[in-house]
């Protein structure tokens, strides 16, 4: 059978929630929707909520990631030296890798404890 076609998602199951219940399964799943948090609740799996304030910060820290991209080539076009050069992009790694914290997500080659 084709893979793609066994793992299709075509058995719908309803529950009711109380006023209350909902507004709880509101606030815990944020922007995900409803029946894909109760499904990877339901099967363990791990949901990331990102707060907006995070989604806002991943998105300000762009411009920081572009302007130092622009110092970096300047840097690199006027002849820095080989270490000072390395310096920037162990700045620039940083700045990526708290980026991408911001949202959950890991970026490649990243082990589990990394907390660099």
């Amino acid at each position: 059978m084709n893979d793609t076609v066994s793992k299709q998602r075509t058995y719908c199951v309803s529950v009711r929630f109380s006023a209350q219940e909902k507004e709880e399964l509101d606030a815990a799943r944020g922007r995900t929707a409803a029946g894909r948090f109760l499904r990877e609740a339901f099967l363990q799996r791990k949901t990331i909520i990102v707060p907006e304030c995070n989604r806002q910060a991943w998105s300000e820290l762009s411009r920081s990631a572009s302007n130092l991209n622009q110092i970096a080539h300047h840097l690199n076009l006027s002849g820095m030296a080989a270490h000072e050069l390395s310096l920037i992009a162990d700045i620039r790694a940083e700045l990526s890798r708290f980026r991408a914290s911001l949202v959950g997500a890991r970026l490649t080659g990243e082990r589990d404890g990394d907390d660099r």
